[in-house]
């Protein structure tokens, strides 16, 4: 019987062969049938039942996981297809989701991506229960891990996946968990310039945090506090929150993190240390800290931690810096890390500042076109983060092209775009560049209201060193218009009031003016 069927399969494949329709390579068992054209593949496949398909991809399904148990090793999406259209969705999840961890040790992200993703449209079209909803959490913490770098920190797909992760937290969701959907969903919203959504996350964290009592938490919560305080230009806040990470982590010597620390939340913290400790009037403490950044993430030898480190150096020198400093040398190094090691994010911020350094010192319109194309490229990927900083340095650029009202067009855009985001860290200097470049058009009167702006900001901020530029600025007008006893009464009390930094440019300017007007 079983030959009489072997014979009339035989047939029936020679006709098909004989017909054209199919390529038959080499004999059974090992041999193989190929479709000559996808269309006569779909037309075969469309006359069956429904029942009769799920049938063929159920015993197809059985046959690999029984007879070719390596295909289930190294080829798990196989199987996963013919369990998942032969309905048997439990199974199809299983292997979609090996599937993604195999492709994840291969290094194809994006591959995995995919991979976890059927996984997960498959889980929602199991029946609702806390079990399903366990296993969709899973999927959703390790897809977490690679969509950021597959899509990118605040691409919609990103947002998408960290925030259905945050609806299926429950009180059966370990603490780390939580820390996992938190700081992606975080991530998120503060790469967006969603400062406000960013807050929430980070007060949520720090509720977890005390609720389990868990430093892990705590130390996530303070740091992702402290750079939304940081960003919104709440300067000493922000520091008060990191000052309280490197305490919770032993030091702000190179000697470690504490080892019950799972994460390196101490160099995160040092690096928006460094930030907020320049603003504030603390230059070189603000340089050692980002030194120090460095030095610990080197120390712990991961590459992204590694990227941000350098990036910090780069932000320090070329953005916080003197307005007329190249500083282009640690944005380079941190340009060339970041390709060598495919780091997307770093690269494309540390090429801004490339270009913001070089527009200081070289070919202006080469470098105007790199900081614009930099722009142009995150926000393709939604990255909002520093684009009024950006915007600012832009119009330094424009001014040494003597474009004065080109540069007041990109202050105000910057100005409303902080106005709309509430990243206010760079206020004071937008306002007090403003007024710079209204002494350049003449217009004394608009740049006098302009500098009254940024000192009324940067005191508001406790951001002293913003406060002693914008002074500086003012104090020379009025020198100018012969009112020496209130410049000297604006900026005397401030310079005094600094204890580092006197070889800085900005208190070498303060110093000769305050010579000047005594």
């Amino acid at each position: 019987m079983a030959h009489h069927k072997d014979a009339e399969l035989e047939a029936v494949l020679a006709q098909l062969v004989d017909a054209g329709l199919v390529f038959r390579h080499g004999e059974p068992p090992h041999g193989s049938l190929i479709f000559k054209h996808a269309l006569v593949q779909d037309a075969a496949y469309s006359t069956l039942l429904r029942g009769q398909r799920q049938e063929l991809h159920l015993r197809i399904g059985k046959a690999l996981e029984e007879r070719f148990p390596e295909t289930a090793e190294t080829q798990p999406e196989i199987l996963a297809h013919h369990y998942a259209q032969g309905g048997v969705l439990d199974r199809a999840i299983g292997y979609w989701r090996k599937a993604g961890e195999r492709a994840l040790r291969r290094s194809a992200t994006a591959e995995a991506v995919q991979h976890l993703t059927h996984a997960i449209e498959l889980t929602r079209s199991l029946p609702t229960a806390p079990d399903r909803d366990r296993r969709e959490l899973d999927l959703h913490l390790a897809l977490g891990r690679m969509i950021r770098m597959v899509k990118g920190i605040a691409a919609p797909d990103t947002l998408h996946v960290f925030s259905r992760a945050h609806e299926l937290l429950d009180e059966d969701a370990s603490v780390d968990e939580h820390i996992t959907v938190l700081y992606g969903l975080w991530g998120v919203h503060y790469v967006r310039a969603e400062h406000a959504a960013a807050h929430e996350v980070s007060q949520e964290c720090l509720t977890l945090a005390e609720r389990h009592r868990n430093d892990e938490a705590a130390a996530l919560g303070h740091y992702i506090l402290g750079d939304t305080l940081w960003a919104t230009g709440a300067f000493a806040e922000a520091r008060s929150h990191l000052d309280h990470i490197l305490k919770l982590y032993g030091s702000l010597d190179e000697s470690g993190a504490a080892g019950r620390f799972q994460h390196n939340y101490d160099v995160n913290a040092l690096a928006f240390l460094a930030w907020s400790l320049w603003p504030l009037g603390y230059p070189e403490q603000a340089a050692r800290a980002a030194t120090q950044t460095i030095s610990r993430a080197r120390q712990v030898g991961h590459v992204q931690l590694m990227a941000f480190a350098l990036h910090c150096g780069a932000l320090l020198k070329a953005g916080f810096g003197d307005d007329d400093e190249p500083g282009s040398g640690i944005a380079d190094e941190t340009v060339a890390f970041s390709v060598q090691h495919g780091i997307a994010a770093y690269e494309l911020w540390a090429r801004f500042w490339q270009g913001a350094a070089f527009a200081r010192h070289g070919d202006l319109h080469q470098e105007v076109d790199v900081m614009r194309a930099s722009m142009a490229a995150a926000a393709t990927i939604e990255a909002k983060l520093f684009r009024p900083l950006h915007l600012g340095q832009l119009a330094i650029a424009y001014t040494h092209l003597d474009q004065p009202e080109t540069a007041i067009g990109l202050l105000d855009e910057a100005l409303a775009t902080s106005e709309t985001t509430k990243e206010r860290l760079f206020d004071a200097e937008l306002h007090r560049r403003r007024g710079d470049l209204f002494l350049i058009l003449g217009y004394a009167s608009q740049a006098e209201t302009a500098l009254g702006q940024a000192l009324t900001v940067a005191r508001a901020q406790n951001a002293r060193l913003w406060e002693l530029r914008a002074a500086t600025s003012l104090a020379r007008l009025w020198w100018k218009q012969r009112r020496h006893v209130e410049a000297r009464d604006l900026l005397e009390p401030l310079f005094g009031w600094f204890i580092e930094g006197f070889d800085t440019p900005d208190l070498r300017r303060a110093r000769a003016l305050l010579n000047d007007l005594r």
